[in-house]
């Protein structure tokens, strides 16, 4: 999926993320971090950034490459610390996990769903789940929660509005 939160700051990068890290991800991230600083300077260069990336696991289009680039090294130093390189790959890590929550729960709704491009939750979906659910929601109030998620007009839910939902509602 292309939608990815972002670091918003360079301050939540320097000082988020550590704790979310295990041991065996922390020694990874060095270990990429050690192949590239074989000098012991104790930063890398920025352009270094997309193959540290794609080293580590993840994937990003040039666009976000360089929102994130902007966010690691707001001063346009050209250079990234391992600390920084650190908190930033937990925050990836993290929003990964996020993701792959909201899919997990987008799929209750969408259990046969070959391809989250594809699904959409509709009032049929809304209708199995409450009464599975046990609950006895009126079609209006259904019909409601399409609408105030479906951003594109169509009567139903895609997984970009199913996230954008869950994140503005804060249950992601």
């Amino acid at each position: 999926m292309s939608t990815r939160k972002t670091p918003s700051t360079a301050a939540t990068i320097a000082n988020e993320g550590i704790g979310n890290l295990t041991h065996e991800q922390r020694a990874e991230i060095r270990d990429v971090f050690d192949s590239i600083d074989v000098n012991g300077r104790g930063f890398v260069f920025m352009s270094q950034l997309p193959d540290i990336i794609q080293t580590l696991g993840h994937s990003a289009d040039s666009n976000m490459m360089e929102v994130w680039k902007e966010q690691i090294d707001p001063k346009n130093t050209g250079k990234i610390t391992y600390e920084t390189l650190e908190n930033f790959v937990a925050l990836l890590y993290d929003e990964a996990e996020q993701q792959q929550q909201m899919m997990n729960a987008f799929q209750l709704f969408k259990p046969d769903a070959t391809s989250l491009e594809d699904a959409r939750i509709t009032l049929d979906d809304l209708q199995r789940v409450s009464a599975h659910l046990g609950e006895s929601i009126p079609v209006d109030e259904l019909r409601e929660m399409i609408n105030i998620a479906d951003i594109s007009g169509t009567g139903s839910v895609d997984f970009n509005d199913f996230m954008r939902i869950m994140r503005k509602t804060g249950l992601f």
